[in-house]
């Protein structure tokens, strides 16, 4: 059977696919930022380089806001891909589908955008709304396999 040809999961896999995406994104640019900056995670990597650490040697906030919004990410999009895959894979309609799966894929989009830009309270209402979507996505596939 080809998954791919079941209209839920193309739109779970083309979502997913964007936030994959997003990430990498923000990965490249941490560590452009880092070698901007030249400010490394580790003592080896300055060595890598024949620098040392400069200044205090402490944290950059720009890097770390890049850091901490990838880690929501991981923390918010890793149980997206369990309970997304399932719920599309349970059969839903095309129309919820793609509220549910692309409503939270684009919730997560501005979550990152309004988290670089230290937007708030834009950044927890996006949250919440990709946070609520899951949690539907969640109820609709229990009650799917009960």
């Amino acid at each position: 059977m080809d998954l791919l040809a079941q209209p839920a999961v193309r739109v779970f896999a083309f979502w997913y696919l964007i936030l994959v995406l997003k990430m990498l994104m923000l990965i490249f640019r941490t560590s452009a930022t880092r070698m901007r900056l030249s400010t490394f995670a580790s003592p080896e990597d300055y060595g890598a380089v024949g620098a040392s650490p400069a200044g205090d040697g402490g944290p950059d906030e720009r890097i770390e806001r890049l850091r901490r919004a990838l880690l929501n990410d991981l923390e918010s999009i890793l149980p997206f891909f369990g309970v997304g895959l399932l719920y599309a894979l349970s059969g839903p309609s095309l129309g919820m589908a793609r509220l549910l799966i692309g409503g939270f894929a684009l919730a997560r989009v501005a979550h990152t955008i309004f988290y670089l830009r230290g937007l708030q309270p834009h950044r927890s209402v996006a949250f919440v709304i990709a946070t609520t979507f899951l949690v539907w996505m969640l109820v609709l596939t229990l009650w799917s396999v009960l």
